[in-house]
């Protein structure tokens, strides 16, 4: 059933959480702008442990059939 909704958005295999090593000789914010070259269309979310290591989430913006802001923001006595 997973590989399922894997199959039905195939970028979502690239989405995870994972902590970042600092001390490896790239800086947080060096990968964040590296991960964000490779991936143009990758959210990229950073937050810090309680032992203060860093944790990266990527994912990718849920695309629908519709907009619902727009079908919300529509205002029919403007459209007639």
């Amino acid at each position: 059933m997973k590989m399922i909704k894997v199959m039905d958005s195939p970028e979502r295999i690239f989405e995870k959480e994972y902590h970042f090593d600092e001390g490896l000789g790239q800086s947080l914010n060096e990968h964040i702008a590296d991960v964000k070259q490779k991936f143009p269309e990758m959210m990229v979310e950073t937050r810090r442990d309680r032992d203060g290591f860093a944790i990266v989430k990527t994912s990718y913006k849920r695309e629908f059939k519709y907009n619902l802001d727009q079908i919300l923001d529509f205002d029919h006595e403007k459209e007639e």
